[in-house]
């Protein structure tokens, strides 16, 4: 059987992740936002990944390089403003209202004027919007193009013309008049006058200003805001490719084949996806170990001689590199957990722990690399003991309630066990519609 190719996995994830975020169903968009992140930041906010995007677009670059022209024709209103003055006189005197003034308020002070200073008024509904568009960009553009040092950032937008715009947008005299509440929202006054603007510096600020808001907002149907979302799908590996595309298989075929709903994720989770049937709650990780941990410390006692140069090893390797080196016989990370609770008690100990690695292979080599990966999972999963109610001292093998079992996902290679393992399952990708969350539960 032919491995899927990387163009099929992209357009598969894609395709999957933009019917996710139009439909509203929740899915962990931190976990997700590493996944799909190439900037180099460790982004774990999809709506941060989508800003950086959005500075970067087409149609916003094009816009900023048509921006210093466009600020020399930045509308105004004239005023008047009246002032009070005692014997410094600023402006035309206004006589009437300084007779009335001066009977009402100061009989006999002859050296009391009221006078008119015309202004020049940049408070408008569609300067608001320009400049709080403007600073959206400014505050990205700060905090996080120029932390990202690759040239794809800088084909979009290089370092000098990025302090070129700063500097534009701190020191021009006209954005300086125009004050912006960045606790406040932009009103639909400012939208309107905006949109009906001749001026294309309003005009097209309310177009990308919109634009900004349908990403926010998971519009993606918008032909624009979809645009942003694929260029912000990047994915350069692709065994990340295959994971994201298993990932998004197992979720479509536990939905389709059993009573099971997506639920909200909480922020700050590591979580996928949390998944809820009238009895379980399901919490399924992508490349993390969940409520686990699989590390193997070395141990103190160095009678066995592998011990002792595991230790050595460890120690040579902190001189050279001059920092403490964590002292590890084992440390992995399964590329799938899967973790059962029962309801209501999804805050203490999971019944059954589902781990998984996954293949885009069709060699039985590799697959025999992943196999043994998964056993070492399974010999040295620990609960994690940041987490309160379960036993965190010994291994999951160890403990009787609490079952173990594990999958082995692969691109399509023909393959049969030599020796029965009932709680190993291989599962081939192509088929995995075919699958119910309860056939990962079978073995308990």
């Amino acid at each position: 059987m032919t491995k899927t190719t990387r163009e099929t996995l992209a357009e598969k994830v894609q395709t999957e992740l933009i019917a996710y975020l139009k439909s509203g169903r929740p899915i962990g968009q931190e976990p997700l936002a590493q996944a799909l992140d190439e900037t180099g930041l460790q982004i774990q906010d999809l709506d941060r990944l989508l800003k950086i995007r959005f500075v970067l677009s087409e149609p916003v670059q094009s816009y900023l390089s048509e921006l210093h022209d466009r600020l020399r024709r930045v509308k105004t209103d004239s005023a008047v403003e009246r002032g009070e003055t005692r014997g410094d006189l600023r402006g035309t005197i206004d006589w009437g209202q300084t007779i009335r003034q001066r009977y009402s308020e100061h009989p006999g002070d002859k050296s009391r004027f009221v006078t008119r200073s015309p202004t020049t008024e940049y408070q408008l509904p569609q300067n608001v919007l320009m400049k709080e568009l403007l600073s959206i960009i400014a505050e990205t553009a700060r905090s996080e193009l120029l932390e990202i040092e690759y040239q794809w950032r800088r084909d979009r937008w290089d370092d000098g013309n990025i302090q070129s715009f700063l500097r534009q947008y701190d020191r021009n005299v006209h954005l300086n008049r125009i004050n912006v509440d960045s606790d406040a929202k932009v009103t639909a006054k400012a939208l309107d006058q905006a949109r009906l603007s001749r001026q294309p510096l309003y005009y097209e600020a309310y177009d990308l200003y919109r634009l900004y808001e349908r990403l926010l907002e998971r519009d993606f149907d918008n032909e624009h805001a979809g645009r942003v979302l694929l260029e912000s799908l990047a994915v350069p590996d692709t065994a990340t490719l295959f994971e994201l595309a298993v990932v998004f298989g197992l979720l479509n075929a536990f939905s389709e084949h059993a009573e099971v709903t997506l639920r909200s994720i909480e922020r700050g989770s590591d979580a996928i996806a949390v998944m809820v049937d009238s009895d379980w709650e399901y919490r399924i990780y992508h490349d993390n170990t969940g409520r686990l941990r699989f590390h193997e410390s070395v141990p103190e006692n160095d009678s066995v001689q592998y011990i002792r140069q595991s230790r050595r090893a460890l120690d040579r390797h902190r001189d050279i590199m001059n920092h403490d080196t964590r002292r590890s016989l084992y440390s992995g990370r399964p590329d799938i957990v899967i973790e059962r609770y029962p309801m209501g008690r999804a805050d203490g100990q999971p019944d059954h722990v589902v781990l998984g690695e996954i293949k885009h292979t069709e060699n039985r080599s590799t697959l025999s690399d992943g196999i043994y990966e998964l056993m070492r999972y399974f010999e040295f999963a620990k609960p994690d003991p940041r987490y309160d109610g379960w036993d965190s001292s010994e291994y999951l093998l160890e403990q009787d309630d609490i079952s173990v079992s594990g999958i082995m996902v692969s691109d399509g290679v023909i393959f049969e066990p030599e020796v029965s393992e009932p709680e190993l399952s291989h599962l081939v990708y192509s088929r995995l519609g075919e699958l119910s969350i309860d056939d990962l539960f079978m073995f308990e």
